[in-house]
């Protein structure tokens, strides 16, 4: 089945009208702005394989956009402007834009700011993007299952990769912190792994990190802890693994956090296929140059890996 929907045609409408089967769908975006549902989201669950493109093929052509978030909707499920559930099998998406809107008005106390611009809630499942742009504020993408980005664009300013991920690989991928419109100087995590037990979790291979800069008094890391992570508990290991990849200056060099102690780090000490863990690591100075990682900065959970380690785990991942 193949349909192609202009921005006058509703996606949601679409799906609904689906039936389950092994057939392939697949829904060709026409450039232009795709409205999301208001405060609501646009959800597949289905068996049937599916494929999501813009026509183009140009990202910055074509977005699907919305505004959902805790505050409307409660649990990780509700809140995105995309969601796929577990009943998903493959799911493939290609050089378009998903954008949540949502603004923070006030502290997460008070308001829920989670807000993902796609959420694939499918442990079974596998989930393919490439040449993609997701783009909201915090919790912007959260995978289960597997998952595999590739020549992406992401952007948030807490936690906004996230999720109970078999493994989840990001590959030539650019990850942007981004200001927080509720002050510059509030601290700021691209990451909050909470991976099944013994897994790969997320592996970012060959990306750029990158940030805005909120001034002397902030402090942007790459991942910190959930906090509740336990040799026998099912998820929430802090598995984490940066291969290659570019980090800008402006990020703590430790790269990892647990809060001054606050949060548990489980497991306590990264290795090969698990934990917060590095290779190859490079320092992106505002003047374009590049400088070694100096390893002894990492956060005392952290681990540097050998490169026949690095290839015992790209062994595992690579889909």
């Amino acid at each position: 089945m193949e349909i192609t929907l202009t921005t006058k045609d509703s996606l949601a409408d679409f799906f609904s009208q689906i039936s389950p089967s092994s057939e392939l769908v697949h829904i060709l975006l026409e450039d232009g702005e795709h409205k999301g549902l208001e405060h609501q989201r646009i959800f597949y669950n289905l068996p049937n394989p599916l494929v999501i493109e813009s026509a183009s093929g140009d990202s910055s052509r074509c977005a699907l956009r919305g505004e959902n978030c805790e505050a409307f909707h409660k649990d990780t499920e509700n809140r995105a402007v995309l969601t796929f559930g577990e009943k998903c099998t493959s799911v493939t998406l290609k050089n378009f834009t998903i954008e949540n809107t949502h603004v923070k008005t006030c502290d997460d106390a008070s308001l829920g700011n989670q807000a993902e611009a796609i959420c694939f809630h499918c442990q079974t499942g596998k989930l393919f993007c490439e040449g993609m742009r997701f783009l909201s504020r915090q919790d912007t993408i959260h995978v289960k299952g597997i998952s595999h980005f590739k020549n992406c664009y992401v952007t948030g300013d807490v936690d906004f990769i996230w999720g109970y991920c078999n493994y989840s690989v990001f590959e030539k991928c650019t990850l942007h912190t981004r200001d927080d419109n509720r002050g510059r100087d509030r601290p700021a995590y691209v990451l909050q792994s909470r991976a099944w037990n013994s897994k790969p979790g997320f592996v970012f291979i060959d990306c750029d990190f990158t940030a805005d800069d909120r001034g002397k008094k902030a402090r942007i890391y790459i991942g910190r802890s959930q906090g509740t992570g336990k040799p026998d508990s099912l998820d929430r290991w802090d598995s984490i693994a940066l291969i290659n990849c570019r980090i800008s200056d402006l990020y703590d060099l430790a790269l990892w956090t647990d809060e001054d102690g606050t949060r548990a780090v489980y497991p306590e000490k990264g290795s090969a296929l698990w934990g917060w863990r590095e290779y190859g690591t490079k320092i992106l100075h505002a003047d374009g140059t590049l400088s070694d990682y100096d390893t002894a900065l990492q956060e005392k959970h952290g681990y540097t890996m050998t490169e026949e380690e690095v290839q015992k785990l790209l062994s595992i991942v690579r889909l």
